[in-house]
């Protein structure tokens, strides 16, 4: 093959061939014309009106769009004929340049002057050195055709690298229908068999991987470690020592069903997709997949697992690969360095003390272990506006659920779901866009202030209320017809308005619209917390008073003497430490990473939260400009903003990682621990803080139902207790101090009460359920109550005791010791009957009323 060496267009040359005409500014004055007069011989390649090829998309700006090609031998000759019009700077600006080759030094340290005032800021502590690089040519070289000398191939492949020869293979050609494009392929395939996988299916060879690292997802291959052994009837798991053999788990009737389809799942994945015969699936195993590197406090580096949301758990064990021969070098364990070796006298690092927490330092001596180190205070204790900020925003921008809009604005949910979303009318065979846009349910996107999704669907604030409303105002006819026809899915624009008007009045709408979105609208995916940009401008304001309290360099040294290891935090080792913070919206943060876009110990706002599958991306604002900043989609101003992951942040308002020392805990106020127990016990003191034994005294005896006394019903007056049938005590003029049940052998506690007819005796008023009145006292319950010759009120403290000191006459007796009723056995005439029974019972409910009358 021969090719033709041609000449690269030069920058304006490039420019005319990309952009509209719209966009002209971007070129120098002299080719204007040539992008929108109608005299240029090249007006052609600028069109002001054009077709759309939606080619199936919904969004204007998903279509192809239809405009010629740009002609080079007509573009270049035109703009040749310009050039004599161009200033010297211009033509500087258009001629080609060099390769460069930039380098770092550290020998060189100064400030490179910014090229765009006003727009980029300078380059402070530049340690870059420029010089021309020459490009190598070819000529007199060869090329090297094969693979290199060392490579790495099958199983010794590099980790990452997938390889069929991981496990025990043999091909073949067959027709065995692989999907392919959702349909069975007709033609013979190549056919890879999995060789042994009789034996490693069973489920005794899957117990032996049982909290060991595996290797699963052949052929491609991810870090693992098996937490669980399961087969048709059982789940297998080692003890929570993990010694001893594995314990065993039945499955039940639902979950033997799960497992036989999860089981002919994995089978038919590997053979109609990847076109794998694995044989018969008889055990599976489920896994942690590998997360990353943990640092422990100790300093050691160790490996963490944990169960990632959409990475799949469970797979077929005759499928796992036990050992690889390169392991990923990203993921190595390591123990911990000494002290010195890891934080050397000079090397800088964020001090996590309770106080100063998250400010920089240097190391500048070790001790027994311990680091000594001067840190940077804050010159002013800063305020945490971040949080109260966005809480407030919060409280102020209430939303409403759909249905409670629909029924406020008199629509019909349809209606409102299809003129918040993607609305398509037929205009002239073409399809337009003539919803609010404020949710995007396929690309799972909402508008931030306008909309979101809840629990219950979606839902609306105020503002977003506001602007139906005024749809619904500017353009009634149109609202109306799709109310008519709610559920309809293909409209015309003859559908709301009369042919003669109907492409204007689509037309107007369609302005409108894009005037409208074009404003406000910051489109973000469901999952997101994000602040709007008015929010956004608030904090941005917070932070620049803030600033001016702690500016750098304003704040004081001091050094810290015997700093333990787990209060130094390296920049390096951000990834391994920082992984597990949680973050709100208005935190306050540092950036404490050595690597990526952001200045390391620049501080920020979070303003924005979005979790993917790995990790947690926060959109920060910075308290100052930097050169990589962004303006977060338009919400701040610019080279202020940048979405950072949360391991390279650390949180400043919501203190996770603070490093306990001795004098700290000494000086810490301890929690204070309610007493639940009776009077007399406290938390667990004593020898290895097991608690101390007090023996409690003798319970008083029971007093009222065994009902009352079973579930502690006691009233804190010494003058009450409630309880109903046994002897008929109701309302005691006695004490009850204790719950606890006691059966002991004594008299029958004596009551007189008022009973319905308003008769009033000196002791307790006794409720039941239906006893005789005997002597002054009116009881109603299920027994005889028998009377004391005379009675006297016992004090307070023990009942028993009271009794027989102050009533001479007290005969004690058993409990048990009572006579049936003289009405045992006779018959009633029911709950209903409101006289006197034949036999003598007194009957329940209504019927005793007329035993006392």
């Amino acid at each position: 093959m021969n090719f033709q060496l041609g000449q690269p267009f030069r920058p304006y040359q490039q420019l005319m061939g990309v952009l509209p005409d719209r966009s002209k500014a971007i070129v120098p004055t002299p080719y204007h014309d040539l992008m929108t007069s109608s005299d240029s011989p090249i007006i052609d390649f600028y069109p002001r009106d054009f077709d759309l090829d939606m080619n199936g998309k919904k969004m204007e700006w998903e279509a192809v769009v239809k405009i010629p090609f740009i002609d080079e031998e007509r573009l270049l000759p035109a703009m040749k004929r310009r050039e004599h019009l161009l200033s010297q700077n211009e033509k500087e600006r258009n001629e080609f340049g060099v390769s460069l080759r930039f380098t770092y030094s550290p020998d060189v340290n100064f400030v490179y002057p910014t090229s765009l005032i006003g727009i980029f800021p300078d380059i402070p502590n530049c340690h870059c050195v420029e010089n021309i690089f020459d490009l190598p040519i070819m000529e007199g070289l060869d090329y090297h055709v094969g693979l290199m000398r060392g490579v790495k191939l099958g199983e010794s492949a590099l980790y990452g690298f997938p390889s069929l020869k991981s496990l025990p293979v043999l091909g073949s050609l067959g027709f065995h229908g692989v999907n392919v494009f959702q349909q069975e392929s007709r033609n013979e395939s190549m056919i890879v068999s999995i060789l042994k996988s009789e034996s490693r299916t069973k489920v005794e060879f899957a117990k032996k991987l049982l909290n060991r690292k595996v290797h699963v997802g052949y052929p491609f291959l991810s870090e693992a470690k098996v937490v669980r052994v399961s087969d048709e009837m059982f789940n297998y798991s080692l003890p929570d020592n993990g010694v001893g053999p594995p314990v065993a788990i039945p499955h039940g009737p639902q979950e033997i069903d799960v497992w036989h389809k999860k089981a002919e799942r994995i089978e038919s994945v590997y053979s109609k997709r990847l076109g794998m015969i694995i044989g018969e699936v008889q055990s599976l195993v489920q896994v942690d997949t590998l997360k990353g590197l943990k640092k422990t406090d100790d300093g050691a580096t160790i490996k963490e697992y944990a169960q990632l949301p959409g990475i799949e758990t469970d797979y077929a064990s005759q499928m796992v690969v036990e050992e690889v021969a390169n392991e990923d070098q990203r993921f190595l364990e390591k123990a911990a360095l000494p002290i010195g070796d890891e934080f050397p006298i000079g090397s800088r690092a964020f001090f996590l003390g309770d106080f100063n927490y998250g400010r920089p330092l240097e190391v500048v001596g070790h001790t027994v272990n311990k680091v000594d180190v001067w840190i940077s205070t804050v010159a002013a204790r800063m305020p945490e506006f971040g949080r109260e900020i966005a809480l407030n925003a919060d409280r102020h921008t209430p939303y409403s659920p759909s249905f409670a809009v629909a029924k406020a604005l008199g629509l019909n949910p349809l209606v409102l779901s299809k003129i918040t979303s993607s609305f398509q009318v037929m205009l002239d065979d073409s399809r337009v866009n003539l919803g609010l846009n404020l949710k995007f349910e396929a690309k799972k996107l909402k508008v931030l202030g306008y909309s979101r999704r809840g629990s219950t669907g979606w839902e609306f604030s105020e503002k977003a209320i506001q602007l139906i409303r005024l749809y619904m105002v500017k353009f009634p006819e149109f609202v109306a017809g799709i109310q008519r026809n709610f559920q309809g899915n293909i409209y015309n624009a003859t559908d709301f308005y009369p042919d003669s008007e109907a492409t204007a009045r689509i037309k107007e709408i369609q302005a409108w619209l894009k005037e409208v979105e074009s404003k406000s609208f910051e489109k973000v995916p469901l999952e997101a917390e994000q602040l709007d940009s008015e929010v956004v401008s608030r904090i941005e304001r917070a932070a620049n008073d803030a600033f001016h309290l702690d500016p750098p360099g304003k704040g004081q040294n001091k050094k810290i003497k015997g700093a333990p290891r787990n209060a130094l935090l390296k920049p390096s080792d951000a990834e391994q430490r920082l992984g597990y913070q949680r973050f709100s919206l208005g935190d306050r943060v540092v950036y404490v990473q050595d690597s990526g876009r952001v200045p390391i110990a620049t501080r920020g706002t979070v303003v924005g939260k979005t979790r993917t599958l790995r990790t947690t991306l926060l959109d920060v604002l910075f308290d100052v400009t930097f050169m990589s900043g962004t303006s977060l989609e338009d919400r701040c101003s610019p080279f202020r903003g940048s979405t950072v992951p949360l391991h390279s942040v650390l949180n400043l308002t919501d203190k996770q990682l603070i490093a306990g020392s001795r004098a700290d805990e000494i000086h810490r106020p301890q929690t204070h621990t309610e007493t639940l127990a009776v009077s007399g016990y406290g938390p667990p003191t004593g020898p290895g803080g097991q608690g101390q034994l007090r023996p409690a005294q003798a319970p008083a005896p029971l007093h009222g139902s065994f009902r009352g006394a079973a579930s502690g019903q006691q009233d804190q007056s010494p003058y009450k207790t409630i309880s109903r049938g046994g002897a008929g005590t109701g309302y005691a003029n006695a004490q009850v101090g204790q719950r606890n049940l006691a059966i002991r052998s004594g008299p029958s506690p004596q009551t007189n009460g008022r009973g319905r007819d308003g008769s009033q005796s000196n002791s307790a008023i006794a409720r039941g359920r239906g006893g005789p009145v005997l002597n002054r006292t009116r009881s109603r319950g299920r027994g005889n109550i028998n009377t004391c010759k005379s009675y006297t009120k016992p004090k307070l403290g023990e009942v028993d005791d009271a009794i027989v000191q102050n009533n001479a006459s007290f005969e004690p007796q058993s409990y048990a010791n009572v006579p049936p009723p003289a009405s045992f056995g006779a018959r009633s005439r029911g709950r209903g009957s409101r006289g006197i029974p034949s036999g003598g019972f007194t009957p329940r409910g209504r019927a005793a009323a007329g035993v006392a009358r």
